[in-house]
């Protein structure tokens, strides 16, 4: 196992993991892991953070004022310090890890989380895909039409619609798209 799990139902999460990552204060969540490292993960929400783990025990739950529970029997605990949080990363959605992804990649997405989109991209592909399309980005859109959506940006930004619209390569197939739609793509 390479997560910790947080029930934010029995521990408040949301808002004990800034507090604790930025006075760096170590603190104790339930449960092991086999490396020196882990990621926590809340239940039903996905990885939001990487910690350092610095000693596990079996004992008594540890107070600490963000337990939305009372106290249960004793049980493993582990004194992690926080490394790095982030309740934006990609990891922070279901179905981008399971069960069964191991430790190392679990490492390389969480580190490469902002550079890479969706679990379709390698970080070399998708570096290589904004190559190619950012050499079309100094050009001026032929049309003001989004060619996925359809939404004419000139109904709402006039003579300025041109230049908001981006260039999207996706399989050979070129096509001028809105912002949005843009971003939508890149994510699929």
């Amino acid at each position: 196992m390479n997560r910790l799990r947080i029930d934010p139902g029995a521990f408040d999460a949301w808002s004990a993991l800034p507090v604790y990552f930025q006075e760096q204060s170590p603190f104790y969540v339930e449960g092991d892991v086999a490396t020196p490292t882990a990621f926590i993960e809340l239940i039903g929400h996905g990885i939001v953070a990487e910690a350092e783990v610095l000693l596990v025990e079996t004992t008594q739950r540890p107070d600490d004022r963000y337990w939305l529970e009372p106290s249960v029997a004793t049980g493993v605990y582990s004194l992690v310090d926080l490394l790095a949080l982030d309740f934006h990363h990609p990891l922070l959605r279901l179905g981008t890890y399971d069960e069964a992804t191991d430790y190392d990649t679990l490492k390389r997405l969480w580190d490469e989380g902002y550079r890479v989109p969706s679990r379709r991209w390698s970080r070399s592909a998708y570096e290589a895909h904004l190559a190619r399309e950012r050499q079309f980005e100094h050009r001026v859109s032929p049309t003001t039409v989004c060619a996925y959506c359809a939404l004419d940006l000139s109904d709402f930004y006039g003579p300025l619609a041109n230049r908001l619209m981006e260039y999207h390569i996706d399989a050979d197939e070129e096509m001028w798209v809105c912002p949005t739609c843009h971003k939508a793509l890149h994510y699929k």
